[in-house]
């Protein structure tokens, strides 16, 4: 097969990708339910099944804030709707907004969100794998508490992904996944990060970013949040996991032409997954930052393939996640169609 003929297919073969997955979010929405949303009365999510080892592809499942402290009171129920889809894929993962620490509070602000390092036995039961604890909240108690949070999470068998510029590396059914964390609502070194992400990149890693970043209850990301994931996806990153506003954002599939004089033939295409809200936190104020999604995306060694998100709601007074009526989840995924 001659140069551009190969070209011209992989072109042809990401459009029809972001073909398939825009009809799969159609389809949830036309059927007026979610993709594998269990019907009431029933309180759990229906699993999805996980490819064989064989298969070359990996699962992951992505929440968005989860807070464990202040006036959450994590307990058996809390992420009971959720736990059959967690367990079912390769990865389950979300941002650890809470510090699991038993050091004091230093931080200055008045929303210390640290709590009881015990409390990552919930997030263990309910079978999530890996946390990002790279945010605004991961020093509320001091480096010592962070520090504090990585040993507890790993005494409770759970992975982290903290802040820097050093991926942590898996292999997943014969893919390698390299995963960054950022906190971008501090200064931080956008250099550097884009030099980690080429480098993971030319190891032959598919590159996850998990970014704490935008603006906080804004429906929309920001023109920072714009730039800096058209850079990320640039420099080699596929899949862009973002957190922070407590609302969910839209979702983008980013084009990365083969030849920058020829943006119509695509090479390469990352998903941008902009914000997606609160995955269990106590914010009563407004209905959208208890309102969310689990996405669940496809990756293979030529990075994302496709996706789709399970929304439900959080029910603050029991502190656990439950089921979306037909009329939110419609809403939810038309709001995580990829425009």
């Amino acid at each position: 097969m001659t140069e551009p003929e190969s070209t011209r297919l992989d072109s042809i073969h990401i459009t029809l990708r972001r073909t398939l997955t825009t009809l799969i979010l159609i389809l949830g929405l036309a059927a007026g339910s979610t993709p594998i949303r269990a019907a009431a009365p029933r309180r759990i999510a229906a699993p999805t099944p996980t490819p064989t080892p064989e298969s070359g592809q990996v699962t992951l499942a992505l929440l968005g804030d989860i807070n464990l402290g202040r006036g959450v009171y994590p307990n058996a129920d809390t992420f009971t709707y959720l736990k059959p889809v967690l367990e079912s894929v390769d990865l389950a993962m979300a941002n650890l907004e809470s510090p699991l620490t038993t050091k004091a509070v230093v931080t200055k602000s008045p929303y210390a969100l640290c709590t009881k390092p015990e409390r990552a036995q919930f997030l263990s039961e309910a079978g999530f794998d890996l946390l990002s604890f790279a945010n605004n909240h991961d020093r509320d108690c001091g480096l010592s508490g962070r520090k504090e949070t990585l040993s507890t999470l790993k005494q409770y068998g759970l992975d982290a992904i903290p802040p820097g510029l050093v991926p942590i590396y898996r292999e997943v059914n014969g893919v390698k996944l390299a995963f960054l964390a950022i906190n971008a609502t501090w200064a931080f070194d956008r250099e550097g990060l884009l030099k980690a992400i080429s480098s993971a990149r030319s190891q032959g890693a598919v590159v996850i970013v998990s970014i704490h970043w935008g603006d906080e209850y804004f429906a929309q990301p920001n023109k920072f949040q714009k730039t800096l994931a058209r850079q990320m996806a640039e420099a080699g990153a596929e899949l862009i996991w973002g957190h922070h506003p407590h609302v969910l954002q839209p979702v983008e599939w980013i084009d990365i032409p083969c030849d920058l004089r020829d943006p119509s033939k695509i090479c390469s295409q990352t998903l941008v997954l902009y914000s997606l809200g609160n995955a269990l936190f106590d914010q009563y104020a407004l209905p959208d930052t208890r309102q969310s999604a689990l996405v669940m995306v496809h990756v293979d060694k030529d990075g994302v393939q496709e996706f789709h998100a399970i929304p439900f709601v959080i029910d603050e007074p029991r502190s656990r996640l439950s089921a979306a009526d037909d009329d939110t989840a419609k809403k939810i995924l038309e709001w995580l169609r990829p425009k």
